[in-house]
């Protein structure tokens, strides 16, 4: 385990366990807005990747994805991403780290892969652009 503190957070986490979480499971939407949020995650800037070493996250592979259209041709995706190990400081539900676009926050919610050894969530939310071939339109039926 080791010690990380990221602006308010000071957290203990098992970086090389929480690397093996690759599991998404999409809650609002389909494929469709998933393979959109990989892509326009493709390329991350300096900050963001720092943030994601830290904590051991894949930033494409969150384990809980919700895709809400929003105006023009941009999608608003949230979820959140499971770290192993324990908050020892921060603040729950605000949003104490912004990076370009990426809002995260520490999270208290069910977790939906059952794991019994400790563990959080941090929440996050990001309107990113619609990129695919295919009509945001369908995507809002």
């Amino acid at each position: 385990m080791t010690e990380v503190s990221i602006e308010g957070w000071l957290l203990n986490i098992d970086k090389e366990k929480t690397k093996s979480l690759f599991m998404t499971h999409l809650q609002e939407g389909d494929q469709v807005s998933y393979q959109n949020f990989v892509m326009a995650n493709e390329v991350l800037n300096e900050d963001l990747l720092h943030f994601s070493n830290i904590l051991g996250l894949n930033l494409q592979q969150p384990t809980l994805l919700n895709a809400f259209p929003v105006d023009g041709q941009q999608i608003m995706y949230s979820g959140h991403y499971t770290v192993y190990g324990e908050i020892l400081e921060g603040e729950m539900d605000a949003w104490d780290v912004i990076i370009g676009e990426h809002c995260f926050s520490l999270v208290a919610e069910e977790s939906v892969l059952g794991l019994t050894e400790p563990h959080f969530q941090i929440g996050f939310e990001v309107v990113l652009q619609w990129l695919l071939p295919q009509s945001l339109e369908l995507m809002k039926k």
